[in-house]
């Protein structure tokens, strides 16, 4: 594996007119189909160039950690509200991926915050879509086309986000349940309330070495005193066995949601979208975990020669509710592993625009569907 340590060397690698992989720290190479070309990584191209703590904007090369910039941006009592799997993940690698964590539900993904990008070409050229300032309007956001494109369309060199003070205080409410249908029917009615939850998880056990219980039903809460106060009373009416896990003491549980996807990699993961009160009709009885107020769910299969065929039976059960399922990621050595269902028809128009910015297939040709 090749690592330039600068945007020379990377572009005289792509000028070499051979097939590439670019590649971060290699945290997500379970996810989506794999490619055969040859892996570069850019992790060497790290570093925050930009950051004004007092626009609240900040510019860092694709190379760089996420836990990195978070510590820069911690210094100033801000981050970039985003909590995905891997502490070792870089921002291109997240870009690409469009990975994500439990916050999702009040904070959104990595393409909410981008504000602008620099991205490599098949021939080494580079272009810039996007600006260093939040109020920019002229134009087309092309830089969000790269957000989950697994780095078809260009090698990210560069990103410009908007970020955001750190909440004030944050709190986890957990509600041990008794299967995984009942966490998800309770977090439901939280999401149908009037509270403002940052996350919304209902799980299985897996987590019983943090919180006894067969489910658990977990609500995040960030802001003021006044916030999670008030989170706390009106919770508190839902009744059953409950845990209020405030500042350090949720630190353990969130970060064993992140680190779900990191034990699960033997497994075949399908994500399963749906309007949030039907996924409870769509997620089978077994090991499960939901964002619920998002409507995404995930479930792990054991790596068999029926993997695909119950995948593909779940996607046309969700298709007939509108809903879709895909997998998501599935063990890099797994037989047959090109033919998983890893997405469906429908994708002309992202066909056409990788076709007009890698016509021959350069950039880490096989890594999507379309």
């Amino acid at each position: 594996m090749r690592e330039p340590a600068t945007e020379d060397e990377l572009a005289a690698i792509l000028r070499e007119g051979k097939p590439v992989h670019a590649v971060g720290n290699g945290t997500k190479l379970h996810l989506g189909p794999g490619s055969e070309a040859e892996p570069v990584a850019v992790r060497r191209l790290a570093g925050v160039t930009a950051y004004e703590p007092g626009d609240l904007v900040a510019c860092v090369r694709a190379g760089t950690r996420l836990a990195d910039l978070q510590a820069e941006l911690a210094r100033h009592g801000q981050w970039l509200p985003i909590d995905p799997p891997y502490a070792e993940a870089t921002i291109g690698g997240i870009l690409a991926t469009n990975s994500s964590g439990p916050r999702r539900l009040a904070y959104g993904t990595m393409r909410d915050h981008l504000i602008g990008l620099r991205v490599m070409g098949p021939d080494g050229s580079v272009t810039r879509s996007g600006g260093r300032v939040v109020k920019n309007v002229t134009g087309y956001d092309l830089h969000k086309l790269h957000v989950g494109a697994f780095g078809t369309l260009g090698v990210l060199l560069e990103a410009n986000f908007k970020v955001r003070p750190r909440p004030e205080l944050s709190a986890a409410v957990v509600f041990a349940c008794a299967s995984f249908r009942e966490a998800h029917q309770l977090l439901l009615k939280v999401h149908a309330s009037p509270l403002r939850p940052v996350a919304l998880e209902a799980l299985d056990g897996r987590l019983k070495h943090l919180i006894d219980g067969k489910a658990l039903a977990i609500v995040g809460v960030e802001g003021t005193r006044p916030v999670l106060d008030r989170h706390y009373r009106e919770l508190e009416t839902l009744g059953g066995k409950r845990a209020v896990l405030e500042g350090e003491r949720a630190e353990p549980l969130w970060t064993a949601i992140r680190n779900l996807p990191r034990g699960l990699v033997d497994f075949v993961r399908v994500r399963i979208g749906a309007k949030p009160f039907d996924l409870p009709r769509l997620v089978p009885d077994g090991p499960a975990w939901a964002q619920v107020g998002t409507g995404i769910a995930r479930i792990d299969l054991p790596p068999t020669a029926d993997a695909s065929k119950r995948a593909r039976q779940l996607h046309e059960t969700a298709a007939g509710l509108g809903g879709y399922a895909v997998v998501e990621s599935a063990p890099p050595g797994m037989p047959d592993r090109a033919k998983l269902p890893w997405g469906f028809p429908g994708h002309a128009l992202m066909r056409a625009i990788r076709q007009s910015r890698d016509p021959r297939g350069m950039l880490n040709y096989g890594r999507m569907v379309v």
